[in-house]
C-alpha cells in the first residue's frame, strides 16, 4: 500500500504482543508510513525501546495523573514508578518527535493534567489532550459538560476516506464504529483472504464512505476523528 501514510497499533494493550508488534516494524522498514503505537507504559521497557528506535515510529503514552494516589484510583493498579521510569528511560533512547503523552480529561482527571503538562514540558514532548466520552463508549468517569456537545449533523466524519481499523484476526472497517452505522456492519473484507486494493475499490467500500460521511456517532468528536 504505497499510500499509506500512518499505521497505528492500539488496543487493549498492544505490548502485550510485542514480538508480533517488532516483527511488523522490521516488515515495513523500508515503508515511508510511521507506526503510531499508544499504550499504558507498563511494558514500554528499555529493551522494547531500544528495538524499535531506529525505526520510523511514533509512541503514545497515556497518562492521566502524575499522583501516586490518584494514579491508583485512575488505573486500578500501583505502576505510577513503573510508567514513569519506562517513559523517562524512553526519552533518552527517542528523539522528541517520537515520543509524546496523551492524557484524557474527565471530572475525575481535570484536575491533575497540569502536572502531566509539566511533566511533558521537563520531558521536551507534546501532550495531547482527549475529551472524555461517556455516551456508548461504557466508561465509568464523568464527561464535563463541554465534552458532551455533539459536531452539528452537517459536520462530516473527516475519518471518512482517510482511517482504515484493521483487527487482530485481519478484518478490516473504515473505522471501529463501522458496525454501528446502518447497513454497514459487515467488514470490507478480511487481509487473509482479500488483497487490499480489492476492498477498497469495491461497490460495498463506496457505499460505507457514504453513509459513514453522513454520519452523526459521538466519536466524530474524538481528536484521530479530526481535521489535523
Amino acid at each position: 500500500m504505497p499510500w499509506l501514510e500512518e499505521f497505528c497499533i492500539v488496543g487493549g494493550e498492544p505490548l502485550l504482543f510485542r514480538e508480533r508488534i517488532i516483527h511488523i516494524l522490521k516488515s515495513i522498514a523500508n515503508h515511508p508510513c510511521r507506526t503510531v503505537l499508544i499504550t499504558n507504559g507498563v511494558l514500554l521497557d528499555s529493551n522494547f525501546v531500544a528495538l524499535v528506535a531506529k525505526l520510523n515510529i511514533h509512541i503514545v503514552v497515556s497518562i492521566d495523573t502524575v499522583d501516586r494516589e490518584h494514579w491508583q484510583f485512575v488505573r486500578g493498579r500501583d505502576t505510577w514508578k513503573q510508567v514513569l521510569n519506562n517513559l523517562r528511560q524512553a526519552r533518552k533512547l527517542l528523539r522528541a518527535d517520537q515520543l509524546s503523552v496523551q492524557s484524557v480529561l474527565a471530572r475525575e482527571t481535570k484536575g491533575h493534567l497540569a502536572g502531566v503538562h509539566l511533566l511533558c514540558e521537563e520531558l521536551g514532548v507534546h501532550h495531547g489532550i482527549q475529551d472524555y466520552m461517556s455516551e456508548e463508549f461504557n466508561g465509568e468517569w464523568t464527561a464535563l459538560p463541554s465534552a458532551e456537545k455533539k459536531i452539528p449533523d452537517h459536520e462530516p466524519c473527516h475519518a471518512a476516506g482517510r482511517n482504515l481499523s484493521i483487527l487482530p484476526d485481519g478484518e478490516v472497517f473504515t473505522c471501529f464504529q463501522q458496525s454501528r452505522i446502518p447497513n454497514c456492519q459487515f467488514a470490507l473484507g478480511n487481509l487473509r483472504s482479500v488483497p487490499m486494493p480489492q476492498m477498497l475499490s469495491s461497490d460495498y467500500m463506496d457505499s460505507v464512505l457514504a453513509a459513514m460521511s453522513r454520519c452523526n456517532l459521538p466519536c466524530k468528536v474524538l481528536n484521530c476523528n479530526q481535521k489535523t
